[in-house]
């Protein structure tokens, strides 16, 4: 882990918040750069995805991740978007994003948490020079309705709750964590704190799918117990 030296660590360890996650450390040097430049306390270490019974058959990478107190989140942006435009200005002319369309240069901006500053300044300036109205005003609107659309619970998990229910029926754990899932798994929101991440619904779901593999589980353990006397 690293961390900036301005203040006492063990004051706000508790406080630290995920700001942002990269593919790699490499890939968030530019932010560290930023916070130690500006004696921004913060918090790096590796976070790995919540189980997903959808992804069971395939590998799941750790993600790099910055973390920093969330009253620091609206400066720590500041600060990105400040070295984000001058790096824009002088972009590459045959950097990708020349070749998006407006549309999908729009969703950079609208999904600016998915992306780095520079792709999110430089974006807006490709869309400013196509004549796209892209202000002050409208990255905040814009913003407005991507925290909108991150407080929704994700779409309905029909597979999970199926594949949780059978499994718990069989007396697997696995049937649990899919129940456990389901009913804590938690999603970031722009202003650092936590939200459930499925629907009032599918964490019933989940309730149930927990307490029906406990109890298939606990009947299987009498069983076993009274065949083995």
């Amino acid at each position: 882990m690293q961390y900036s030296t301005a203040q006492p660590l063990f004051l706000f360890m508790s406080a630290f918040q995920q700001y942002q996650s990269f593919i790699s450390a490499d890939a968030a040097q530019p932010l560290i750069d930023l916070l130690f430049k500006h004696d921004m306390l913060f918090e790096t270490g590796y976070d790995k995805p919540v189980y997903d019974p959808k992804m069971a058959f395939n590998e799941t990478e750790n993600r790099f991740v910055v973390r920093l107190k969330p009253a620091d989140f609206e400066a720590a942006r500041a600060l990105e978007d400040q070295a984000g435009e001058a790096l824009a200005a002088t972009a590459d002319p045959d950097h990708y994003l020349f070749g998006f369309t407006d549309d999908e240069l729009f969703e950079v901006l609208v999904k600016r948490d998915e992306w780095s500053s520079f792709d999110v300044a430089l974006a807006g300036r490709i869309l400013r020079e196509r004549g796209r109205d892209v202000t002050p005003d409208t990255m905040r609107l814009l913003q407005q309705y991507r925290a909108v659309e991150l407080t929704k619970p994700e779409a309905g998990q029909k597979v999970s709750i199926i594949a949780g229910y059978a499994l718990a029926l069989l007396g697997g754990f696995i049937g649990i964590i899919i129940g456990l899932n389901l009913l804590y798994a938690k999603k970031k929101l722009l202003d650092g704190t936590q939200g459930p991440a499925y629907s009032e619904a599918d964490r019933a779901h989940g309730f149930r799918i927990v307490l029906l593999g406990f109890v298939v589980a606990l009947i299987a353990f009498v069983v076993r117990v009274k065949l083995q006397g």
